[in-house]
């Protein structure tokens, strides 16, 4: 008995997902109403109980909800059909696909990057003469973009493609300095260095992020000398120069502060996996992510795990990658912990009880160890229900390093230094004027030597000071200060002998 026009109007209200315009036509629908001098009968008016009419326009208001039209419902069954079969098909380029769609949102090429882990497709970290500026297939695995490194920018690396593109690869870090550094700030560089573009030219990432800072205000200097065209006594004009890069003798970055550095602009750990270290202390566990691989997917979409079952108690060892705190109507808290392991990620549960026993110590890229029962759902991916959470102590598997044994502080010769730059001995200084004192009574005659010729290298105005034993003495020339320098000098001698005053 419900009219043509009033059917109209929520079917519009509906399309539109309108809830006001579609909540005015409640009443109308059950009870009628009067318009323009005629009567428009409702529900009621055609032997519809009340209820009966207020449960059918409920279940509209319902479909409201998700409701649209038959030729969205085709486009939509169209785009899910090639989606569907791109990815069991074609699934490297169609994850390739899905990453370039969020280049800009690190936090969702992370739950890629870990899926094509977990589907055992190689991820290739990111390299100034391979990678692109978007995600690539190559061979059998697919290449980091460029441009979604944290903090790299995207015009800045579509310049550096171009460049590539126009004058051939890149045959050096100081080729890549003199060729792009007028597209490129120092933040880029620095992205790229720790997320291993450079790796290819053969120096450790500690040594380019020691030099690249210098090299980078030379090159500056060298193109503002050229572009205002000053011109030599004999009348030329000044030519460019090939730059030489003076690499420190330092090691690489200690392993996890390596894959850390690289997780902070990648999102993800690429190159290697900081759990390697511990995987001997967790051989007897037993469950671990590529378990979740073992699995069958029906036509429906339904998985099947051959080897796991739900409520399977299981013990495991991991990273903890991510931690969401949630406050339950008790007031009490909770946590939902994501633990990586090298063949993936699993999401786990810490009820309150749990939660308040393990919370001390529950931070991101903490190793722990953890016992629980698993939850498999047809909805949802496998998870672990908590019984209970312990922090790793891997001091047993760290090796030892044995060093000489600095002298605590300065002896008296130079107590008023130290008193005065104590809290500045380990700190980087922008400034270059100053003394730097050396507390070198702990090297040999050859190290002391070899620490002389260092110092050489690096003339400039700052005086320097060196303590060595009961003799006190100035170095004959200044130093400049720069990232290459300290990290060299560290390799000589320890922070604690080493102050600015």
């Amino acid at each position: 008995g419900y009219t043509f026009g009033q059917a109209d109007l929520v079917r519009r209200a509906m399309s539109k997902k309108n809830k006001k315009a579609l909540m005015e036509q409640k009443d109308k629908f059950i009870y009628g109403d009067i318009k323009d001098g005629g009567t428009i009968t409702g529900c009621v008016s055609q032997g519809i109980e009340p209820e009966v009419a207020a449960k059918i326009f409920a279940d509209m208001e319902s479909f409201a909800s998700y409701a649209f039209n038959k030729s969205h419902a085709t486009a939509y069954a169209v785009v899910a059909y090639q989606t569907a079969y791109l990815k069991q098909f074609y699934p490297k380029q169609f994850l390739a696909g899905v990453l370039n769609d969020r280049l800009d949102k690190i936090e969702e090429i992370s739950k890629y990057v870990v899926y094509m882990k977990e589907k055992n497709i190689p991820v290739l970290p990111p390299d100034v003469n391979r990678s692109h500026a978007e995600f690539r297939v190559e061979g059998e695995g697919i290449r980091f973009g460029l441009s979604a490194l944290r903090g790299a920018g995207t015009d800045a690396i579509a310049k550096v493609i171009e460049e590539r593109s126009s004058h051939g690869d890149f045959k050096s870090f100081q080729d890549f300095l003199m060729r792009c550094t007028k597209y490129v700030n120092k933040r880029v560089v620095e992205c790229l260095i720790l997320g291993g573009a450079f790796d290819c030219f053969g120096y450790s990432r500690a040594q380019y992020y020691a030099v690249y800072e210098e090299a980078m205000s030379r090159i500056a200097g060298m193109e503002k000398q050229k572009n205002g065209a000053q011109i030599s006594l004999f009348g030329n004009i000044i030519e460019e120069q090939e730059i030489e890069i003076r690499y420190p003798n330092i090691p690489e970055f200690e392993y996890n502060d390596k894959l850390s550095k690289e997780k902070q602009v990648l999102g993800v750990y690429v190159s290697g996996h900081p759990f390697e270290n511990y995987l001997s202390a967790f051989k007897n566990c037993t469950f671990n992510c590529s378990m979740l691989n073992d699995s069958e997917e029906d036509e429906e979409g339904n998985v099947t795990y051959n080897n796991l079952k739900s409520g399977q108690s299981v013990t495991m060892g991991g990273i903890v990658s991510a931690i969401k705190k949630l406050n339950t109507k008790q007031g009490s808290s909770m946590a939902f912990i994501t633990v990586e392991d090298l063949y993936g990620s699993i999401e786990c549960i810490a009820f309150p009880n749990t939660y308040e026993k393990i919370k001390s110590f529950l931070a991101i890229d903490a190793v722990v160890a953890l016992s629980g029962k698993l939850d498999i759902s047809e909805d949802k991916k496998p998870t672990v229900l908590l019984d209970g959470m312990q922090e790793f102590n891997a001091d047993s598997l760290k090796k030892e390093k044995t060093v000489d044994t600095p002298p605590s502080s300065f002896d008296a010769a130079s107590t008023s230094a130290a008193k005065a730059s104590s809290s500045a001995a380990s700190t980087v200084q922008k400034t270059e004027q100053g003394v730097l004192w050396l507390n070198a009574t702990s090297l040999d005659e050859g190290e002391f030597e070899e620490l002389q010729e260092m110092l050489s290298a690096y003339h400039g105005p700052i005086e320097v000071k060196i303590l060595r034993g009961k003799q006190k003495f100035r170095y004959p020339q200044g130093i400049t200060r720069s990232k290459a320098f300290e990290a060299e000098l560290k390799t000589f001698l320890p922070a604690d002998c080493i102050k600015y005053v």
